[in-house]
């Protein structure tokens, strides 16, 4: 009888799991031609940012922080640098905010989930970076996340509004400034 009520247990925390990742991929879905307001928490001070996504390419403005915009695609990083007018251009292979981009999420790999209190943490693996995630169970969205790459913390975010898509580099006119261009010819 006890054997009978593990399966079932068993089973049905299984079921809940393999929800909450479909969940958590149907919002990270849902934010393409959306924005995030976020807060940046980094050594104990709270700044603000948006994290915008339009089809494959991730903005992340942190203009108000450091006064740059990050262009983000599956193989570069554009950073326009309002402070000092350079736009840097560079290569890459994966960022730690690829998890918002739909297509990448099937690369990660589950290690750990857990759930208390109606919201689920699930931590994704890919290659060094551990990406955790926090998810509202009951309003299905994103709520934090937290990327380290061993026991450096790279990016630790809280969500705290969803709203249209914003594009702040539209209708700037670069034409004066500086172009770095670090991209690895292939």
């Amino acid at each position: 009888m006890i054997k009978k009520y593990s399966l079932i247990l068993l089973i049905s925390v299984s079921f809940t799991q393999n929800i909450i990742e479909k969940d958590i991929a149907l919002f990270i879905d849902s934010i393409n031609n959306r924005t995030l307001d976020l807060v940046i928490e980094k050594d104990n001070v709270d700044s603000d940012a948006k994290l915008s996504v339009l089809n494959e390419n991730i903005y992340f403005d942190t203009s108000s922080e450091d006064g740059t915009i990050a262009i983000i695609d599956s193989v570069s990083i554009v950073t326009y640098d309002f402070n000092n007018e350079v736009i840097i251009m560079e290569t890459v292979d994966n960022t730690f905010l690829d998890i918002f981009n739909s297509n990448n999420l099937s690369k990660y790999k589950v290690v750990q989930e857990s759930i208390q209190y109606g919201i689920c943490s699930i931590d994704y693996e890919l290659e060094s970076l551990l990406t955790s995630v926090e998810f509202d169970i009951n309003l299905k969205e994103i709520i934090s996340i937290e990327v380290r790459d061993g026991d450096v913390v790279l990016f630790k975010s809280r969500i705290k509004d969803i709203s249209g898509f914003n594009n702040s580099i539209e209708g700037n006119n670069f034409d004066d400034w500086k172009v770095l261009d670090w991209r690895e010819v292939k």
